[in-house]
C-alpha cells in the first residue's frame, strides 16, 4: 500500500498477518500474535484508520494500569505512527491542550483535560485509560467512545474492561458517520497468548469468532508470517533469549501453556488477584524524560509511592528465596483481615543477594515511613556461609540496617513440611478460615511472576506424601522467576505467621482435593 504524507507518497509495506487483520470485516477483532508479528504496527493502522473516518470522535487506547500505558503502550504506539509518516507535535500532541493552539480541531466532546489524552489535529482524540482505577480522571466512566482499541488485552481484566471501558463504547453517531461506517464502534484486542488463567476471556474469543463469525474475528500468527521484517536468526535468537520454554513456546509460537488444575494451589483463582495504583501520584508525573522519551518502567517515578495498597506507616514483611542463579523476594502486609502480597522482586545471576536489596527493594520503599522489617525466609539462610562467620540472613540484615531500617529475623527452626504448607494456604485461599484466618490478595500488576510461579507450581507424591515439584529449578529451559522460587516466597511468612492458629483450632480440610494426589 502507499500513503501520501505532505504531498509525497511513501510505500508501506505490511505483512501478510497484518493484511489479513485488514481485510476483516467483524467489527469485534481478536490478534493472537506472537511476539514479532507486527502488533503495534496493525493497532497504529487501525488507529489511524478511525482518525480518517471518524473525525472528532472520541477512542479509548486501554491498558491493564494506567503505569503500563505511561511506560509501555505510549512509547510503541508512537514509534509506530511515525513508521506511517505520523509525527508528535506536527499530527498529533500528547498530554497538553497546545492542539488548539496548533489549530488543531476540537472533538465533539472536548475533555476535562488533556493530560492523558492523544489529540490528532482533525479533532479525533484517544483517551489513555487505564483499569486500575476507572474512578479516577484516567478511567473509562464518563466517557462516551466510539471505539477501542488493546494492547497486551491478556493482561486485562475482563470484568473490568466490560464494565469499565467496553460499556463506554455507545457514542455511535450515525448521524454524522453513517450506520455502515467500519471502524464505528469498532473493538481490536491484541496480544499474545495468556500465560495465566487471568487472559482466558482473550482466547476465549476464537470461540466466540465461531459462534457469531459475522461479529467476532480470531486470528492466530507468529513471526513466521513477518519474516521479511525480522532477522533470518529471530527464532533461533529468541529462543536464547528466553531461556524459557513456557514462556518461548507462548510468547512466540502462541502455544497455549496448559492449565494445572490440581497443583500445589488448587484454590488460586483469578478472585484473589487485584490491581490498586495511586492514579493521582501517576498523573503528577511527567509523561516523558527530559530527552522526551516516554518513561520506561525503570524510571525512578515508579516507586512504592504508586502503591495505593501499601500503608505507608506500617512495617513491612518480606520474605527471600536465595539461590545460585536466582535471589527473589516477595513484600507482604497484613492489614485487618487480608493478607496483602504487594510487591515482588528478584536479581539472577550473576547479581547476587546484595543486588536484591541495594538495586531493587531499598530504592523502591525508600519513601516508606515506617522501616521496620520482619524477614522470613528458608532456613537455610541461618546456616554460615563459606568462609564467613555471617549467615545469608545476617548479610541481608546487615545490608538493610546501613540504610536505616530495622531488621526482626523471625525465621527459626526446621523447614515445614510440604503437606502442612499445602493444607494452611489451601484453607486460606479459600477464604474459608472461619475469621481466624485473614484473606489472601495478590497485587496482580506487581507480582506478574509470582503470580506465574503459583500458577504453574505442580504438586506430587514420590512415596513420601505430597510435595511441590522443585524440579522447575533445575531445568535449563524454566526461566527462574517463573520456577517455584518465587512462590516459595509466599510460603514462608503465611506457614511461620498463621500456622500454630491453624493447627491449634482444629480447622478443616474436607473440601481440598488432596485425594488427586
Amino acid at each position: 500500500m502507499s500513503k501520501k504524507i505532505r504531498g509525497k507518497r511513501r510505500k508501506i509495506t505490511l505483512n501478510f498477518a497484518q493484511m489479513v487483520a485488514i481485510m476483516a470485516q467483524q467489527k469485534v477483532k481478536f490478534l493472537e500474535w506472537g511476539r514479532g508479528t507486527g502488533k503495534s504496527t496493525i493497532l497504529a493502522y487501525f488507529m489511524l484508520m478511525m482518525v480518517k473516518h471518524l473525525p472528532r470522535a472520541t477512542f479509548i487506547l486501554v491498558g491493564n494500569t494506567y503505569a503500563q500505558v505511561l511506560s509501555n503502550t505510549l512509547k510503541s504506539t508512537k514509534a509506530a505512527l511515525e513508521f506511517f509518516g505520523i509525527y508528535e507535535d506536527v499530527d498529533y500532541v500528547v498530554g497538553s491542550s497546545q492542539g488548539k493552539r496548533l489549530g488543531f480541531k476540537m472533538p465533539y466532546e472536548k475533555p476535562n483535560h488533556w493530560k492523558n489524552i492523544i489529540h490528532f489535529s482533525n479533532g479525533t482524540v484517544f483517551q489513555l485509560v487505564g483499569l486500575d482505577n476507572p474512578n479516577s480522571s484516567n478511567g473509562g466512566r464518563g466517557i462516551n467512545s466510539s471505539g477501542i482499541l488493546a494492547d497486551e488485552a491478556a493482561l486485562l481484566d475482563n470484568e473490568k474492561l466490560s464494565i469499565n471501558v467496553k460499556n463506554t463504547n455507545r457514542a455511535a453517531k450515525t448521524d454524522i458517520y453513517g450506520a455502515n461506517n467500519p471502524w464505528l464502534l469498532s473493538e481490536t484486542y491484541v496480544s499474545s497468548t495468556p500465560l495465566t488463567k487471568k487472559g482466558k476471556w482473550f482466547i476465549d474469543g476464537e470461540e466466540l469468532a465461531k459462534k457469531k463469525p459475522n461479529e467476532y474475528f480470531f486470528h492466530s500468527a507468529t513471526a513466521h508470517w513477518n519474516l521479511a521484517n525480522v532477522r533470518p536468526d529471530y527464532f533461533e535468537y529468541m529462543r536464547d533469549s528466553y531461556s524459557s520454554d513456557l514462556i518461548y513456546n507462548a510468547e512466540m509460537l502462541n502455544i497455549r501453556p496448559k492449565e494445572i488444575a490440581d497443583g500445589f494451589y488448587p484454590q488460586l483463582t483469578e478472585d484473589h488477584y487485584y490491581t490498586d495504583k495511586d492514579n493521582s501520584y501517576l498523573e503528577s508525573i511527567p509523561l516523558c524524560d527530559l530527552n522526551g522519551e516516554p518513561l520506561t518502567s525503570q524510571d525512578k517515578h515508579f516507586n512504592s509511592k504508586q502503591d495505593a495498597d501499601v500503608i505507608k506507616s506500617d512495617p513491612l514483611i518480606i520474605s527471600v528465596d536465595w539461590g545460585a542463579n536466582i535471589n527473589a523476594m516477595t513484600v507482604h502486609q497484613l492489614q485487618d483481615n487480608t493478607w496483602r502480597v504487594l510487591k515482588e522482586f528478584y536479581v539472577k545471576s550473576p547479581k547476587i543477594l546484595d543486588h536484591l536489596f541495594i538495586e531493587e527493594f531499598l530504592p523502591y520503599y525508600s519513601s516508606h515511613l515506617d522501616k521496620t522489617v520482619y524477614f522470613y525466609y528458608d532456613r537455610t539462610g541461618n546456616n554460615r556461609t563459606a568462609n564467613s562467620k555471617m549467615t545469608f540472613a545476617d548479610q541481608a540484615k546487615e545490608i538493610m540496617e546501613n540504610h536505616g531500617w530495622t531488621v526482626h529475623n523471625m525465621t527459626t527452626g526446621l523447614n515445614p513440611s510440604y503437606i502442612d504448607k499445602f493444607r494452611l494456604i489451601n484453607v486460606m485461599l479459600k477464604d474459608d478460615g472461619r475469621k481466624l484466618l485473614p484473606k489472601i490478595r495478590i497485587n496482580k500488576v506487581n507480582c506478574p511472576n509470582l503470580i506465574v510461579s503459583m500458577e504453574h507450581a505442580e504438586a506430587y507424591d514420590r512415596g513420601r506424601g505430597l510435595e511441590k515439584d522443585k524440579r522447575s529449578e533445575q531445568r535449563k529451559g524454566v526461566e527462574q522467576e517463573h520456577a517455584t522460587h518465587l512462590s516459595d516466597t509466599f510460603d514462608y511468612p503465611i506457614f511461620e505467621m498463621f500456622w500454630n492458629k491453624f493447627s491449634g483450632n482444629n480447622l478443616k480440610t474436607e473440601d481440598l482435593p488432596l485425594s488427586t494426589f
